[in-house]
């Protein structure tokens, strides 16, 4: 199962509707995925395969740690269904080798 967190400030505003942009768009590609709203303070990076947020708080994440969407424009659903469907594939490829 996919783990995706979603992360904003106090894990209340932006990250919940990311969250539920997240959780629709992997419903409708079929795709099993826990998807979470977080602070930022609270967050474990590398307890994730994906963490979308904004760019601002995209720079105190540890990069390395897992893989960061940045949303620069958070209604941009298309973006993000790109960028969610590259972790897809991603994730897959690792599962398969």
């Amino acid at each position: 199962m996919l783990k995706i967190a979603t992360v904003c400030g106090a894990g209340v505003g932006s990250s919940m509707m990311l969250k539920v942009f997240a959780e629709q768009i992997l419903e409708h590609e079929s795709v099993d995925a826990d998807v979470t709203a977080s602070d930022i303070s609270s967050l474990d990076p590398a307890a994730y395969d994906a963490i979308i947020t904004a760019s601002a708080f995209a720079d105190l994440i540890d990069s390395k740690a897992t893989r960061i969407i940045r949303m620069d424009n958070m209604l941009d659903k298309t973006y993000l269904r790109e960028q969610l469907i590259h972790v897809i594939s991603e994730t897959a490829g690792r599962n398969e080798g």
